[in-house]
């Protein structure tokens, strides 16, 4: 496995990701450092970073440099955004980064630093036609997807850090500040004549602040799973955020929940940025993405052999990945697959499930048995908590839920879903239930991982008969799955016999 670090020296914070990866089979997040360098702070009339802002931004850039040494890191990609972008001392600052820090910094054009936001949406996100938004320190850009595809990009240097250090000065806001920096916002995006969202597309957002937003609702609203990456935020509830922001101080906005101490006094200027560009847009909710810049960088050197850097079919291959780095047994989930979904077919005028179910159930049955990877004893369970806590790309939150229930019920139990009820909808416990009978029987008829039952034929009726099309002796998996049949009973409502 090799090991690249990508970092991102931004006008707030400096981010720096390392990640794992095999070229062409897996990948996965080793490590994540951040670290506030406010670099645009103090930024005068001549446009150049203050002595301190460059002391902070180098010392940075030279310990992130030795963690890479330490980490055995093979690459490194160091790029700056918009702070060093129009620093008028840009050149002394890259020099004295390369002396210190031994790394030789790409500066990022507006148009690049846009399309590498767009990159990790696009590739973590189920985002085929919308807008990405990607909010900095000190900058915004705003790219429109056609098809998975940028089709042009909007950048203007106004973000949260900026707008902060120019209408923030009382604590809190006071009346005319915060109007002043509602119009700011205002006349600065009047030459965004494009941005909407129609029915069927979506608002994406990345960003510290718009991720420090969605985790800040998410805690107020006591969200059943910790996992801001794909949340959805409600305008409405924006609004009330934006409410709370002002009137609070800073002490008290650092006590909010989510909300770091360095990032307090950038939530309600970045609030206001994605508030008024979901108006401009037409969107009554924006989804939070978890992967931006740093890992669209990486999305262009691991999907470099692409004609474009991007997933054929991200959902599939992110629950592949998933299972590879579980070390699963490849041959032994491909047929319980097969067989999951020759009993889901059989079964359509029993179940009425379309096409979306059925990739659940598929993608279940690739990730059934992921739980060894941290032992047999109650690996359905372990299974469930590597779903929802892992890095699943292209999933709501509502589907992760419902990948986890399934491999959580896949091997015994009555279905129960518990805390996850939050974010199901109506007639997804009938339907997990339902399909972790299908994924129930299919491991049961797989029992010796030897692919024994090679297909099997469904007649309705009561009981159901499903026969079985073996290679050699089935005993062993007939007798496991008549006696695994309870969950099919209680979820259809009938019998089903395995011969």
């Amino acid at each position: 496995m090799q090991r690249i670090a990508v970092i991102d020296l931004g006008s707030n914070t400096t981010r720096m990701i390392v990640m794992g990866y095999t070229a062409g089979h897996s990948f996965r997040l080793l490590d994540e450092v951040r670290e506030s360098v406010r670099l645009a702070e103090g930024i005068g009339a001549d446009g150049a970073l203050t002595p301190a802002a460059m002391e902070r931004g180098i010392a940075t850039m030279a310990l992130f440099c030795s963690l890479c040494r330490a980490s055995g890191v093979d690459f490194v990609v160091p790029v700056a955004t918009s702070a060093v972008r129009e620093a008028s001392n840009q050149l002394t600052f890259l020099a004295a980064v390369e002396v210190r820090a031994g790394l030789q910094m790409q500066v990022l054009s507006a148009n690049e630093e846009a399309y590498y936001g767009y990159l990790g949406v696009v590739n973590s996100l189920d985002i085929a036609h919308g807008a990405v938004i990607d909010i900095g320190g000190g900058s915004t850009q705003i790219s429109r997807v056609d098809g998975r595809v940028a089709t042009r990009s909007f950048s203007q240097p106004i973000g949260a850090l900026r707008l902060a250090g120019r209408h923030v000065q009382a604590d809190p806001i006071s009346r005319s500040a915060f109007d002043a920096l509602c119009d700011a916002i205002e006349e600065q995006f009047a030459p965004l004549d494009w941005l909407a969202v129609t029915p069927g597309e979506r608002l994406a957002g990345v960003g510290g602040t718009i991720r420090a937003l969605g985790e800040l609702d998410m805690r107020r609203r006591e969200y059943p799973l910790d996992r801001v990456h794909g949340y959805v935020l409600e305008r409405d509830r924006l609004e009330d955020l934006i409410e709370l922001l002002r009137v609070s101080s800073r002490r008290q906005r650092e006590q909010l929940p989510g909300v770091n101490r360095d990032r307090a006094d950038l939530m309600l200027p970045g609030a206001l940025i994605v508030a008024y560009l979901m108006r401009r847009a037409g969107a009554t909710s924006l989804q939070v993405g978890g992967c931006g810049l740093r890992e669209g960088l990486f999305y262009a050197h691991f999907l470099a052999d692409q004609p474009r850097p991007l997933f054929d079919d991200m959902r599939r291959f992110s629950v592949v990945n998933l299972a590879r780095l579980s070390q699963y047994e490849a041959s032994h989930a491909q047929h319980v697959a097969h067989l999951a979904l020759l009993l889901f077919d059989q079964l359509a005028a029993l179940h009425g499930y379309g096409a979306w179910e059925r990739e659940l159930l598929e993608h279940a049955a690739t990730l059934h048995d992921i739980g060894l990877a941290v032992s047999y004893y109650d690996h359905h369970r372990h299974g469930a908590y590597l779903i929802l806590n892992a890095a699943l790309q292209g999933f709501s939150h509502r589907e992760v839920a419902l990948l986890a229930l399934l491999v959580r019920f896949h091997r015994k139990g009555d279905v129960d879903v518990g805390a996850l009820r939050g974010v199901l909808a109506p007639g997804d416990e009938r339907r997990v239930a339902r399909l972790a009978a299908l994924l129930r029987l299919a491991e049961y008829l797989e029992r010796r991982k030897s692919q024994v039952v090679g297909g099997l034929h469904v007649t309705l009726g009561d009981p159901v008969l499903v026969q079985t099309h073996t290679m050699a002796d089935a005993t062993v998996e007939i007798w496991d799955a008549n006696r695994g049949a309870g969950l099919f009973r209680s979820a259809y409502g009938c019998d089903v016999r395995i011969v």
